[in-house]
């Protein structure tokens, strides 16, 4: 799979319930039958990239417009409607997105917040902007 767009996500977990939420989000995912972690990145509240699935595999994390087949996910640790993401949380998600976009020739906005896809969802909450999340990418401050 060659993806052409980057879904971002909220696990729509407080931080104060879970802090390390990449095990029990995987666990959560396998008992729905999807074999591991439907993300291929997980980003921590502490900057930590985890690594969900391969760039190549097909995801299981956003089947509007068939996005799980052309799309790579990547979930920050949180529940953004009810808080913030980190600093460092920001910092590991530009990172990341600027790699990502460089490697698959992916525009700033071709990178989408799971709501923006069509998918009935709050993801990935009002207090994670995605026209900020888009400049990011981009490489703009």
């Amino acid at each position: 799979m060659l993806p052409k767009f980057l879904i971002v996500h909220h696990s729509a977990i407080s931080r104060s319930v879970n802090a390390n939420q990449f095990d029990a989000i995987n666990r959560y995912h396998i008992s729905k039958g999807w074999g591991k972690i439907g993300y291929h990145y997980l980003i921590e509240p502490n900057g930590a990239v985890q690594k969900g699935r391969a760039d190549n595999e097909v995801g299981a994390q956003c089947l509007a417009a068939g996005m799980n087949t052309k799309s790579l996910g990547i979930c920050l640790a949180g529940n953004f409607e009810v808080e913030k993401p980190t600093d460092q949380q920001v910092f590991a998600l530009r990172d990341l997105l600027q790699k990502l976009t460089f490697r698959y020739n992916i525009k700033p906005e071709s990178v989408l917040g799971h709501k923006e896809t069509g998918a009935k969802t709050l993801c990935p909450g009002h207090n994670l902007d995605m026209v900020f999340v888009r400049q990011l990418a981009g490489g703009r401050k």
